[in-house]
Formats: structure tokens, C-alpha cells, sequence
């Protein structure tokens, strides 16, 4: 089996970092992920670690983020 890297292809998803709730939520891409072929994880790359209390969201790349605009 090939060993998949991350410049293989464009990445599967982008990971986010948010704060708040609802439709006061504020999302920051802060990175992206390559899903691995076997469907059990993810390969990330974090560009930017954030210094606030948060939640950090994996979303599949190409959706829109409604919030993120």
C-alpha cells in the first residue's frame, strides 16, 4: 500500500479555531488536515496556535462556513 503524504493532494479538511456560540461565533481557520486512505485519522498542519479559550473544529474542506465569512 502506498503511504499517502501531505503533498499528495489538496487537503481533505480545515481545522478552525471558535469562539462562542451560535450565531456569535467567530471562526479563524488556523489550519488544514489530509485525511490518511484508510479513513482512521487525520495528518494536520496547524499555522497559527491561538492564545483565547476556544473550541478548535475539523470541517471537511469546500464547505462553506457560514460563520467564517
Amino acid at each position: 500500500m502506498a503511504t499517502q503524504t501531505r503533498n499528495d493532494k489538496a487537503p481533505t479538511h480545515e481545522v478552525f479555531h471558535v469562539v462562542g456560540d451560535g450565531d456569535k461565533a467567530r471562526w479563524t481557520k488556523i489550519g488544514v488536515a489530509w485525511a490518511h486512505q484508510d479513513g482512521a485519522g487525520l495528518n494536520l498542519a496547524i499555522n497559527y496556535t491561538p492564545l483565547v479559550d476556544g473550541k478548535t473544529i475539523i470541517r471537511k474542506a469546500g464547505r462553506k462556513q457560514e460563520a467564517a465569512k
